[in-house]
C-alpha cells in the first residue's frame, strides 16, 4: 500500500495534470469581463437599429399621408375654381364674353379644358386649350358619378395620342336642390410633379400617384417614361383593393429592392406610394455593425495588450524570487527585483528575513 501511495504522488504520475500560466489566466479574466460587455453594447446597437428602421418606416408614411393630403388639396382647388366659374349665369349660358372670361381664368390655373354637361350626359359647351382631344365625353369626366355621389369627383388618367395625359374634376351644380348641370376640368398630370418635393420626399426614395386603374398619374422619378402606364402588380392590387394602407417588398424596375408603403384617399380614390430602398433601411444596421466590430476589436486589442504587459511584469517578477529563493539555499548572491504588488513584497521580506538566518550569502535588491 505505502508503495502505491507513493506512486501515485510521483512526479510522473503528476505529468498529466493541467498548469496554465499567470498570462493565460490574465487573459481568461480579461475576456470574462469583455465577452459581457460586448453582448450588452450588441444588444443596445440591435434595440438602435431597430429603432432607426421604425423610424425610417413612420417617415415613409408621413410622406404618404403627406402626398395624399397635397393631392386631395389640388383637387379640392381645382373644384373650388369649377364651381366659382360656375356661379356665372352668363358661363352657363353659353355667353361668348363669359365664357371667354372663363376660360382664361382656367388656363392661368393651368387646366387644358373645361366643359359643362347636363344631367343626361349631353355636353352643353367647352372652353378649350390646345387639340381638340381635350375635350372631355362625360364618361372620361365621370359625370354620373359626381351627380351620384353629389360631390366633386376625379377621375382616371386619360391619355390619348399626340397630347398630355389628363384627368378630370367634376364637381355638380345644383339649383334648388336639384342637380342642374356638371361642370368639369381637365387637368394635366404634370401639375402633380411638384407635389413630391412638397411633400417632403428624401433624396433616394421613390413616389408615385396611381389612379383606382392602377395607372400612374405622377411619378417622382422618370415621369416621362412612366406616367400613363400601368403600375407594378403589387401596386395595382393596393389600387383596386380595400385597404386605406399597407406596406410591401417589391424590387423595382430598375433592379432595386424597395420597401413601399402605401395610402388610399378618401376623397380622389387614388393611391399614393412611397417606396424606400432596402440599402438606405438597412444603412443604419451596416453602420452599427461596422462601429460594433472597430469597437469590439479595439477593446479586445487594448485588453490583450494590457493582460500580456501585466501578465509579463507579474511573471518576471515570480522568476526572480525563484532564483532568490535558489540562492537562499545555495548561498549564491542573486539581487532581488523591487516588488510592485503587495503579495510580492510579502514573499520579499520574507526571502529576507530568512537570509538574515545565514551568516554568508548576500541578497541585494534592484
Amino acid at each position: 500500500m505505502a508503495v502505491e501511495s507513493a506512486s501515485s504522488s510521483s512526479p510522473v504520475a503528476s505529468r498529466t495534470d493541467r498548469y496554465f500560466s499567470i498570462r493565460l489566466h490574465l487573459l481568461l479574466l480579461v475576456g470574462t469581463i469583455l465577452l459581457p460587455v460586448l453582448a450588452l453594447v450588441a444588444a443596445i446597437s440591435w434595440h438602435y437599429v431597430d429603432a432607426a428602421r421604425q423610424t425610417i418606416a413612420a417617415q415613409r408614411l408621413d410622406v404618404a399621408n403627406n402626398l395624399t393630403n397635397l393631392a386631395e388639396r389640388e383637387t379640392a382647388s381645382i373644384a373650388g375654381l369649377l364651381e366659382g366659374l360656375a356661379a356665372s349665369q352668363g358661363f352657363l349660358d353659353g355667353d361668348p364674353v363669359a365664357v371667354e372670361v372663363a376660360a382664361e381664368l382656367a388656363r392661368a390655373r393651368g387646366l387644358e379644358s373645361v366643359a359643362v354637361f347636363d344631367t343626361r350626359d349631353r355636353r352643353l359647351l367647352t372652353t378649350l386649350r390646345g387639340t381638340r382631344q381635350a375635350f372631355p365625353t362625360a364618361d372620361q369626366a365621370d359625370v354620373q358619378s359626381a351627380l351620384s355621389e353629389a360631390r366633386a369627383v376625379v377621375s382616371e388618367l386619360r391619355a390619348s395620342p399626340g397630347t398630355p395625359p389628363l384627368f378630370f374634376v367634376s364637381v355638380p351644380i345644383s339649383l334648388h336642390g336639384r342637380p342642374k348641370v356638371v361642370v368639369s376640368g381637365g387637368v394635366p398630370a404634370s401639375r402633380l410633379q411638384g407635389l413630391f418635393a412638397e411633400a417632403g420626399l428624401r433624396d433616394g426614395w421613390r413616389a408615385g400617384i396611381i389612379d383606382r386603374a392602377g395607372v400612374i398619374v405622377a411619378r417622382s422619378r422618370d415621369p416621362e417614361a412612366y406616367v400613363g402606364k400601368p403600375a407594378q402588380q403589387p401596386m395595382i392590387a393596393a389600387a383596386r383593393g380595400h385597404a386605406a394602407s399597407g406596406v410591401f417588398d417589391i424590387v423595382s424596375r430598375d433592379g432595386v429592392e424597395v420597401r413601399n408603403a402605401f395610402r388610399r384617399s378618401p376623397i380622389t380614390n387614388w393611391t399614393v406610394g412611397v417606396a424606400v430602398p432596402a440599402s438606405v433601411e438597412n444603412a443604419p444596421l451596416w453602420v452599427t455593425s461596422l462601429s460594433m466590430t472597430a469597437l469590439g476589436l479595439g477593446l479586445i486589442l487594448v485588453g490583450l495588450v494590457l493582460s500580456v504587459t501585466v501578465a509579463n511584469r507579474i511573471a518576471h517578477a515570480v522568476r526572480m524570487i525563484g532564483r532568490a529563493a535558489v540562492a537562499l539555499v545555495t548561498g549564491d548572491s542573486v539581487p532581488l527585483p523591487k516588488a510592485t504588488l503587495v503579495e510580492l513584497r510579502d514573499v520579499l521580506r520574507l526571502i529576507e528575513s530568512l537570509s538574515l538566518t545565514r551568516p554568508k550569502g548576500a541578497y541585494t535588491q534592484s
